[in-house]
């Protein structure tokens, strides 16, 4: 068993793709405006991390990069169960891309006061996705990496794990510190109560600028820039199906999308 016990779950204020609207003129969609949750694929992380804690002792710490706002994730994981909450803060933290936020989770987890045993990521935003963060910490760490894990377990020094590959299921082990990242399959996150939440309102979030770490600019600045987002707009046929019964509405409606080209008889 690692001595520190120290376990760092990484969170994301993302957009929530489910209350996303655009435009129904122009087919935009207004990003900055987007409302705003927890990655659905981090609170995963945040109950495995509490559950290795309850299992074998030592602290959670919630992890997140961008702007003040970002506080809602660790808030939620504090809700969950975590112990505290740190948000390393940038420039445009809200539209921080892949990149700019491992570089900026890296930096601080190099730090010489900070130590950490396990490092948990969702496999991928519910928004982005793109499953290269917690890859790029470890990377830029020069720890292990184990991703796609569906089951784990902490055995004395070691670290055993279950992950999906593309037609099998690869069982994996290693020792410690790493970095770890899981899909959706390995728990059901719990749901925060009245009293674990009004206890997360009175836990320690504190704030560090990226920029008071030893990270050059250029490393957590963002290189992918998102131009625009929209939806394709279709424009309706505008069709009518008319008949004096059933059986002629129907025969009508058939005959109309065969000349669309929808249906063939």
């Amino acid at each position: 068993m690692p001595t520190s016990s120290r376990w760092i779950v990484a969170v994301k204020h993302g957009i929530d793709v489910n209350l996303t609207r655009a435009d129904p003129a122009t087919g935009r969609i207004e990003l900055a405006r987007a409302p705003r949750k927890t990655s659905d694929f981090d609170k995963n992380a945040v109950e495995e991390a509490v559950r290795l804690r309850e299992k074998h002792g030592g602290t959670v710490t919630a992890l997140a990069v961008g702007p003040a706002t970002a506080r809602e994730a660790i808030r939620d994981a504090l809700s969950m169960g975590a112990d505290e909450g740190v948000l390393l803060t940038i420039p445009d933290g809200n539209l921080a891309d892949s990149r700019a936020t491992a570089a900026s989770l890296a930096a601080y987890l190099r730090t010489p006061e900070v130590t950490f045993d396990l490092a948990l990521f969702g496999e991928g935003s519910t928004d982005h996705f793109s499953q290269t963060v917690g890859p790029r910490v470890a990377a830029e760490l020069g720890i292990p990496s184990l991703c796609h894990v569906r089951q784990l377990e902490v055995d004395g020094d070691h670290l055993r794990a279950s992950r999906d590959l593309e037609t099998t299921v690869e069982q994996i082990e290693t020792g410690f510190p790493a970095v770890v990242t899981v899909g959706q399959e390995i728990n059901t996150p719990r749901l925060p109560t009245f009293l674990t939440s009004l206890k997360a309102s009175k836990k320690e979030i504190r704030e560090i600028p990226v920029s008071s770490l030893n990270v050059a600019p250029s490393a957590w600045s963002r290189s992918v820039t998102v131009r625009e987002a929209s939806v394709p707009i279709i424009p309706r046929r505008k069709l009518r199906v008319s008949g004096s019964d059933a059986a002629s509405i129907s025969q009508e409606l058939v005959s109309i999308l065969q000349r669309e080209g929808i249906g063939r008889v």
